[in-house]
C-alpha cells in the first residue's frame, strides 16, 4: 500500500468484514539493510496512519505493532495516542516494545543501550499522564513539573498497554500491564530480532501460564493477561488453502490461552490484499 486511497480502501474492508482490529508497524527511519531483507518493508507513519484509519473506520480497533516507545517522549506519544483514542471513540490498544534496529536508533539520537529504561519508564508514566491530572517526576529525557494533559482518552486509564516480545523482561512487563503480545518463532528468527525463541505451541502455552501466575501474582487474583501471537501461519494460510487444517491450529492456539491472531494479509496492491482478507473472513476465520 504507497497511497491515501490504498490505505482508506484497505482499512474499509478490515471494518466492514469484521476483524477486530488493524495495525500498523513502526519504522520511522529503517537502514537500506533492513529495508532489503526479511522482514522489511516500506512503512508509514505509525501514529498519523491510526488517525486516518479512525477517521474512514467505525468498529476496527486501531493498534500499534508495535510503537517503539524509546523513540518518543512519554508526553508526546502519550498525547497522540489519547487523540487517537478520543477521535476513534476509544478503539486504540497500544502494543509497545523496547526496538531492536541499532541504525534505527543511531538515526533518531536514541541510546540503543537505554532502549530497557527507556521502555519501563514510559510504561510507568503513561497512565498517569492519561489520567489528566498533574504529573509531577523527572525522567532519562523529561523533567516534568505540574503537567497536565487533556483532553483525555475515552478508555478509563487510556489505551491498553500490550507488550511485544518474548524474553523475560517482556513478560514481566506483560503481567504487569495486562497484554502480552509473543511470536512464535525459532532461534534463527529471534536472533534477528534481539528476542527469545519460542519452542512451538506447547511452549507458549508454558510461557502464557507463566505470564498469568505471574500477572496474579503481582495485580492479584482477578488479574488477566489478554495474549495475541504472531506465527508462521500469519501468512501461510494464505499459500496452502487448508482451511480445516488452519481451523485446527487456531483452536490449538485458542487451547494455549491466546486471545488474538495476527493475520498477514499478501498482496501486491490494494485490491489484491483485500481479496485476501475476504478470502480469509469466508474460509478461515472463527
Amino acid at each position: 500500500m504507497r497511497t491515501a486511497g490504498d490505505v482508506e480502501a484497505v482499512a474499509r474492508a478490515v471494518d466492514r468484514l469484521g476483524y477486530h482490529a488493524l495495525a500498523f508497524t513502526e519504522h520511522p527511519a529503517p537502514s537500506k539493510a533492513w529495508i532489503d531483507n526479511a522482514p522489511g518493508h516500506p512503512t508509514f507513519d505509525i501514529l498519523a496512519s491510526l488517525a486516518f484509519c479512525a477517521a474512514v473506520t467505525e468498529q476496527v480497533r486501531l493498534m500499534t505493532f508495535l510503537v517503539v516507545l524509546p523513540y518518543h517522549r512519554p508526553f508526546m506519544v502519550a498525547k497522540a495516542l489519547s487523540t487517537i483514542d478520543l477521535l476513534s471513540r476509544g478503539r486504540v490498544t497500544a502494543v509497545v516494545g523496547a526496538g531492536y534496529l541499532r541504525a534505527e536508533f543511531d538515526a533518531l539520537g536514541v541510546p540503543f543501550d537505554q532502549r530497557n529504561e527507556l521502555l519501563d519508564e514510559a510504561l510507568e508514566v503513561l497512565p498517569e499522564i492519561w489520567r489528566g491530572e498533574p504529573v509531577s517526576r523527572s525522567g532519562r529525557n523529561f523533567e516534568a513539573a505540574e503537567i497536565v494533559s487533556q483532553p483525555m482518552p475515552v478508555q478509563p486509564g487510556g489505551p491498553p498497554l500490550w507488550i511485544g516480545g518474548n524474553g523475560r523482561q517482556a513478560r514481566e512487563r506483560a503481567a504487569r500491564s495486562g497484554g502480552w503480545s509473543p511470536l512464535l518463532i525459532g532461534p534463527e528468527a529471534a536472533t534477528r530480532i534481539n528476542t527469545a525463541a519460542i519452542a512451538g505451541i506447547e511452549g507458549l502455552a508454558a510461557d502464557i501460564k507463566g505470564v498469568r501466575d505471574r500477572a496474579q501474582v503481582l495485580r492479584g487474583d482477578r488479574a488477566h493477561v489478554e495474549v495475541q501471537v504472531l506465527t508462521p501461519q500469519a501468512r501461510v494460510m494464505f499459500e496452502d488453502h487448508r482451511p480445516d487444517e488452519h481451523r485446527e491450529y487456531l483452536s490449538a492456539l485458542g487451547d494455549a490461552g491466546v486471545d488474538w491472531f495476527v493475520v498477514r494479509v499478501p498482496g501486491a496492491d490494494a485490491a489484491s490484499v483485500i481479496e485476501s482478507l475476504e478470502y480469509y473472513a469466508a474460509e478461515l476465520m472463527l
